[in-house]
């Protein structure tokens, strides 16, 4: 922990004259998956999780983790500085926040940082209690650090139109029947600007993105990045970024589409205010997966599937081995089957460690001893730049009778919610609730289910749409061709826990609506209690075992 960049930040307070501010773990693209040399958050708390803010104030830092982080945040933080707030399943990291901004606060935010859609949010919630929020365009942090995304190279490759389906050019005309006449399109979603272009970069993290926006009319589409890119198509032009800014004050009286979740209040404050200002629906486009798509899908889950067998085949050996000698026996075999990079750190956890949901350092001195949990959770991108994600539990020799409960309660929650026949007005929340009601009934409180069920699976690992989980923004009606993750858990802190997660794609079968797995790795066999299954949940465990991959 750096302390002269604490006492910076807390004379940056008072020269300012606020009484907090908020220290993000995004970027200026407001990327999930930052790196840590560009994240802040990390470099005042030492936390490492991929999501997770922090309200700075003179005399305490408080660090905001949803259910997944709970543990490793205490793990990871100093106590005598940092208060971490655990935000339960279900409530949301803005509702939290509101809770420690006392009233007459005067609030700092770093504009170029913060996406439009949460600035309202939070200034909305603010109102009764009289916060004046102040808008910062550069983060201290960064000034600090000398940090800079500019400082990165990207090495950029064109995705074949056999994988995409649509070439870039067609991708453009498709936008133009949507949006219709004399219009712009601002894309600041950097997943957004990946699929138009059919270009991706693995040199950002665990991602196949690259830093760029872009503008597009009923012309052509402006591409504005610093980076040396393949060509695109004969509708697209390339602009050095720091054109964006001038570019998009220049947009008046225009029909113009915004993404308000991937769109900054900085870049939102350049807008004129003659435009009329539209919600786009871009990443619907990307969200809905064509055949092609798909099929080179199939085929990057098949080589995912090959990987975890030598996990398999390592933890049936008489050799004790570590998390860490795990891990990176796995990695190894991802790259041996086609992974070109991974889509995550993966998550590696042994014993008691299990029970962190997004643990995230296998260490070398856990051994994975007779009795132990092994939990895998692992993904990679191929030569589409679409991700891959799957975790299975496992268990080294024999399980107890406890964790032979927990994991066939999870195993339940799993194929109820895969197997169900859903109609086609059915939403992503009604699989959070068959999931999870499932698992509630089997196991109470005493080992809770501490995140979403799923999440959308793409160009990045976790797309957006969808949403699977219990909350609002869950409803919404699930699509033909969405992939998404189907992936209920339970956890006991200090005893471990347990998740069952397989990547699927939704199809609709005449009235109703099918999942098809992606992925097709056995479950663990050891660890299922027949006599806790229905009849028909032993025909859908049997049928799923019939259809997996030989181990």
């Amino acid at each position: 922990m750096d302390i002269n960049l604490i006492e910076q930040l807390k004379s940056f307070l008072t020269k300012n004259n606020i009484d907090a501010l908020i220290i993000n773990s995004t970027n200026e693209f407001l990327v999930e998956y930052n790196l840590l040399e560009l994240n802040s958050r990390y470099y005042v708390t030492d936390f490492t999780g991929s999501t997770g803010n922090v309200l700075f104030t003179s005399d305490k830092i408080y660090l905001f983790v949803d259910s997944r982080y709970h543990e490793q945040a205490d793990f990871e933080v100093n106590h005598d500085y940092i208060q971490v707030v655990k935000i339960p399943t279900g409530k949301s990291y803005l509702n939290a926040l509101v809770e420690y901004i006392p009233s007459y606060y005067k609030l700092g935010i770093i504009s170029t940082k913060t996406s439009k859609n949460f600035y309202d949010k939070l200034t909305n919630k603010l109102q009764t209690k009289n916060v004046t929020i102040k808008l910062f365009n550069n983060d201290p942090v960064s000034e600090y650090k000398n940090t800079s995304i500019s400082a990165l190279n990207f090495n950029i490759f064109s995705v074949n139109t056999d994988i995409a389906g649509l070439s870039a050019d067609e991708k453009f005309e498709k936008i133009k029947e949507y949006a219709g006449e004399k219009f712009n399109i601002l894309v600041t979603g950097l997943e957004d600007v990946a699929y138009i272009t059919n270009l991706r970069s693995y040199d950002f993290g665990y991602s196949a993105i690259f830093p760029a926006k872009a503008v597009i009319n009923e012309n052509q589409v402006n591409i504005y990045t610093d980076c040396t890119l393949p060509s695109i198509g004969k509708y697209f032009k390339i602009f050095p970024f720091s054109d964006f800014e001038s570019a998009l004050k220049s947009i008046t009286k225009s029909k113009l589409f915004i993404d308000e979740e991937h769109l900054t209040i900085f870049d939102f404050n350049l807008i004129n205010p003659s435009n009329k200002i539209k919600k786009s629906y871009l990443s619907l486009l990307k969200t809905v997966k064509n055949n092609n798509e798909l099929e080179h899908i199939k085929e990057c889950f098949k080589r995912s599937d090959e990987a975890l067998k030598i996990i398999y085949e390592m933890l049936n050996s008489e050799t004790v081995y570590s998390e860490y000698e795990y891990s990176e026996a796995l990695i190894k075999s991802m790259k041996e089957n086609g992974a070109l990079s991974l889509s995550f750190k993966p998550i590696v956890a042994g014993g008691s460690n299990s029970s962190i949901v997004h643990y995230s350092n296998p260490s070398k001195e856990k051994k994975i001893k007779d009795g132990d949990f092994l939990l895998i959770d692992y993904g990679g991108y191929y030569e589409g730049g679409i991700a891959t994600d799957t975790t299975r539990t496992f268990v080294k020799g024999t399980p107890t009778e406890e964790q032979k409960k927990v994991y066939t309660s999870v195993l339940k929650g799993f194929l109820n919610a895969y197997f169900n026949k859903y109609n086609k007005k059915a939403s992503y929340f009604l699989i959070d609730k068959t999931a999870r009601d499932v698992i509630h009934k089997e196991l109470g409180e005493e080992y809770p289910f501490a995140h979403g069920t799923g999440h959308g699976v793409g160009i990045s690992v976790h797309e957006n749409p969808p949403i699977v989980s219990c909350s609002n923004l869950s409803k919404t009606k699930i699509l033909e061709n969405t992939v998404f993750s189907i992936e209920p858990g339970a956890y006991k802190e200090g005893w471990g826990g347990v998740r069952i997660e397989n990547t699927v794609y939704a199809s609709y079968v005449d009235d109703k609506i099918t999942m098809n797995t992606l992925s097709h790795f056995p479950f663990e066999i050891k660890l299922v209690d027949f006599s806790m299954l229905s009849d028909y949940e032993k025909y859908y465990y049997m049928k799923w075992q019939a259809d997996s991959c030989i181990i």
